[in-house]
């Protein structure tokens, strides 16, 4: 059973005995998923956060090893706190992502500045690492065979900039797309170097991201590809929203699908967006 944090966002220093974290902060009541999940800094790791069920343990008793997301943020910037309902979310239900970033208690606590484009290979050479440590709290409770790489916007072409990695299995491009152009190392050739199912969640034609999205959409032939479209979220998303919105949602839902055997489908495949209202989808590639 989920437990039920404090109300608010707040350091949680004494929860329970974290071992390598340093400090932490409980975004949604650790959002709406079973497991309560926090943003923990790791002395190992500490320009990164790490969006993970506050009981590790625990949740791997429930669901077995947990699949992982290594997040670029909007702008390549070095926080995902604008992010961070929506990565809450996420672990929440599951999961373990470690986002590019120091941790930020408030918006207001530092500047943001731009971050290397090859910054998600911190996070997987980190992680794969941490898994086979012992003494970590990850140490043989994450799954090195399940592992996505998601970025918004900047963050979209960072996740490009690393494609050709082979522990990557699935993508998620939120609110980005190549084109034409070359941003964060990347450029319209990376395309060639996805080697998973991938999705691109839109925000409509408002987004300006939209029309490049379109355009990447129709020249991936070489691995399955969906293109999930909020009509009227733009290029913010819906990210600030409790729980992250439903682009959490779909990204959960994508997620389940691709690692955790979740019979979604329909959603994708067959369009059944009755719990995605304003929302459009297509797909290519799949085989069924």
């Amino acid at each position: 059973m989920k437990k039920i944090g404090l109300m608010g966002v707040f350091l949680a220093l004494s929860l329970v005995n974290f071992g390598q974290v340093i400090k932490t902060k409980v975004i949604d009541n650790g959002g709406s998923g079973e497991y309560s999940a926090i943003a923990a800094t790791e002395k190992s790791l500490p320009d990164f956060v790490v969006y993970r069920p506050e009981n590790i343990k625990e949740t791997v008793k429930e669901e077995g090893k947990l699949p992982v997301i290594v997040w670029a943020n909007g702008g390549c910037m070095n926080s995902s706190i604008h992010h961070e309902r929506f990565l809450t979310e996420v672990a929440s239900h599951g999961y373990l992502i470690v986002a590019i970033g120091k941790l930020q208690m408030t918006v207001e606590e530092r500047k943001h500045e731009h971050t290397p484009d090859d910054e998600l290979l911190k996070a997987l050479d980190w992680i794969s690492e941490q898994a086979k440590t012992k003494g970590t709290d990850y140490y043989k409770n994450v799954d090195l065979d399940r592992i996505a790489a998601g970025g918004m916007s900047c963050g979209g072409a960072q996740v490009f900039r690393v494609a050709d990695d082979g522990r990557i299995k699935t993508y998620m491009i939120f609110n980005a797309g190549m084109g034409d152009m070359t941003m964060a190392g990347a450029s319209t050739e990376s395309l060639k170097n996805l080697h998973g199912n991938i999705i691109y969640v839109i925000g409509g034609e408002s987004d300006i991201a939209y029309a490049n999205a379109i355009i990447d959409y129709d020249r991936i032939d070489n691995v399955p590809v969906a293109f999930a479209n909020h009509e009227t979220a733009g290029h913010g998303g819906t990210y600030a929203e409790e729980y992250g919105g439903s682009f959490a949602k779909m990204a959960l839902d994508w997620l389940d699908w691709q690692f955790k055997g979740e019979d979604n489908a329909a959603i994708f495949l067959k369009k059944d967006l009755s719990k995605y209202p304003g929302w459009t989808m297509k797909t290519k590639n799949f085989k069924n």
